[in-house]
């Protein structure tokens, strides 16, 4: 009886082969192909929407950085204009011998050598002490850290125990940053460096171009 039944299965199955002609067999096989390609255009299709999708975000993430560096540099420049409007000289509430200027490294006050030291001296003069005294309440409000730079005029030493302008240009910015930080500002905070007549703030061997050279300069860094 078994064998009966596997022997009409069998018939079975060979009448339904039969049933599929070439040409429908070849429509399925057709219909396969392009399911298959239907699916690998949607796969190219979803994998080149992804990529288009990482370039937007980086274009949105990289405009957003643009936006806060503009509103950075609004923020630094409105504070820069406070400053000149507060400490320049010739206003009404300016410093003599202070000027506040922007720097590729930060805003800087600039005072000038002859309200701070005698000449081929490094001791601050009672004047300096004063004028230094009203910029500290600024530059504990920013909060930033401080590089004090000291420079000279381009005459060469003579007298001064100092041998070199350069020497004489740090050992006045380490004065300086010693009464900042005498006065409350963090050590940690306070950077100096020397650069003599290297660099000059006015061009020139006059001695208008001299004397604004002779200089220090309270740097607060942007980074």
């Amino acid at each position: 009886m078994s064998m009966m039944r596997s022997s009409l299965l069998l018939a079975a199955l060979s009448v339904m082969a039969a049933c599929v002609s070439p040409e429908d067999h070849r429509r399925a096989l057709s219909s396969n192909d392009a399911l298959k390609a239907e699916i690998a255009s949607l796969t190219a299709t979803q994998q080149a929407i992804s990529l288009e999708n990482e370039k937007l975000r980086a274009e949105i993430a990289r405009l957003g950085k643009q936006a806060a560096d503009a509103d950075w540099i609004r923020e630094q420049q409105d504070k820069l204009d406070k400053l000149i409007k507060q400490y320049q000289g010739g206003s009404g509430s300016g410093i003599d011998g202070v000027d506040v200027i922007r720097t590729s490294e930060g805003v800087a006050f600039r005072v000038l050598g002859g309200v701070l030291f005698s000449p081929g001296r490094i001791e601050i003069s009672e004047q300096g002490q004063k004028t230094l005294a009203q910029l500290i309440s600024t530059l504990k409000a920013e909060g930033k850290k401080l590089r004090v730079d000291g420079h000279t005029d381009d005459q060469k030493i003579t007298q001064s125990k100092w041998g070199t302008n350069l020497r004489l240009s740090a050992e006045r910015a380490i004065a300086v940053a010693d009464f900042l930080i005498k006065n409350g500002l963090p050590a940690d905070k306070v950077g100096v460096a020397g650069y003599g007549e290297y660099r000059p703030a006015a061009q020139g061997s006059g001695e208008d171009a001299r004397q604004q050279n002779r200089r220090v300069e309270i740097l607060m860094l942007d980074k």
